[in-house]
């Protein structure tokens, strides 16, 4: 299988996405990379890339995502970071390979427990969003080993309960920090 490689750091967002949409065989991508396209829908032609492994789609205008996400069915790694979404999109969890959601800088108020739906998540990146709540099932989620909450609102009960029943995982808060 050919190894296809979309990404050019000194491209501007709308070179690449016209490089995407131009490309003739999406099928063989492993990783895209659309992070400041000024996107607000993905394009359909997206869910020709059914090799895709890594999706960077961070810094959009995207506020949901379309269904056909969840035909992505490679797909271990997605970049959501500086976007418009205030919950973190369910359909993911229909993508059977997604190990890692990276959400940061979004503004998602709260972490509940539709997360235990994403079977096969490792790793949670909500650094610097709105979260003021985490739902205490969180901590039977059978394979996430990696969250971060840094930069949110919580309080200190919230992290401390969080920090005593997530025992294994890795978790990054800025609680205890003498931050400024």
């Amino acid at each position: 299988m050919l190894l296809c490689v979309l990404i050019s750091l000194s491209a501007d967002g709308q070179s690449r996405l016209k490089k995407f949409l131009a490309l003739e065989n999406k099928a063989e991508l492993e990783v895209l990379d659309l992070h400041r396209c000024k996107l607000k829908d993905l394009p359909e032609s997206l869910k020709e890339c059914q090799a895709l492994k890594e999706l960077d789609l961070s810094q959009n205008e995207l506020e949901s995502l379309p269904s056909f996400i969840a035909e992505l069915k490679n797909l271990e790694v997605i970049y959501l970071g500086r976007n418009s979404f205030r919950q973190i999109p369910e359909i993911l969890a229909l993508c059977p390979s997604l190990r890692e959601i990276h959400l940061d800088r979004n503004p998602i108020d709260s972490l509940n427990q539709n997360i235990l739906d994403f079977k096969l998540l490792e790793l949670l990146d909500l650094w610097d969003c709105k979260i003021e709540f985490i739902e205490p099932k969180i901590c039977q989620h059978p394979s996430l080993r990696q969250l971060d909450i840094r930069q949110n609102y919580l309080g200190t009960r919230d992290i401390k309960w969080l920090l005593d029943c997530a025992t294994g995982w890795e978790i990054e808060s800025t609680w205890g920090c003498d931050c400024d």
